[in-house]
């Protein structure tokens, strides 16, 4: 059977909800979703979010790239980002997102009202000033009577001769 289509909004606005097992552990995972929708779907685009355990739900406004890149490539970035920190490996969402369409802004202002977070609040742009560098002077102290170090070489071994080059 095949999938239905996804509708379209003539205004660009849309509810999406994802759904997993554990979509966050602490509250950092839960702030970097955020700063990664705000990023994929660009500043002040992500009008309200909630992310619980199992299901994300946020309204937003249509990128110019589309709905359907926009919440893969935030997925994607999610999911990388959650493995690594967490030591996972596999799925963090299941299945396809649910997204519906929002007309009207009285539709959009409802929508973010029963949502239980606001929108994130978007990156600053400045970058961070280098630190200064500082300078450690180094003092030797010399032991009388201590005989000299040579320095040691180090001996590559040399690789043997009966395996294939592409093990070496």
């Amino acid at each position: 059977m095949a999938r239905q289509a996804r509708e379209v909004s003539k205004s660009g606005n849309y509810y999406v909800s994802l759904r997993g097992n554990e979509l966050y552990v602490t509250d950092a995972d839960r702030k970097r979703f955020a700063e990664i929708a705000a990023e994929k779907f660009g500043g002040g685009m992500v009008y309200g979010l909630e992310i619980t355990k199992t299901e994300i739900r946020m309204a937003v406004k249509e990128p110019p790239k589309g709905i359907s890149m926009a919440v893969k490539s935030l997925t994607t970035v999610y999911a990388r980002y959650f493995n690594n920190v967490n030591g996972r490996e596999g799925k963090v969402f299941e299945g396809r997102f649910r997204s519906t369409p929002l007309e009207t802004k009285k539709e959009v202002d409802e929508c973010v009202k029963n949502l239980k977070t606001s929108a994130p609040e978007p990156k600053k742009t400045e970058k961070p000033k280098p630190a200064p560098k500082k300078t450690v002077k180094k003092t030797e102290t010399v032991k009388k009577n201590a005989p000299e170090k040579k320095p040691e070489t180090e001996k590559k071994p040399e690789p043997k001769k009966n395996l294939p080059s592409w093990l070496l």
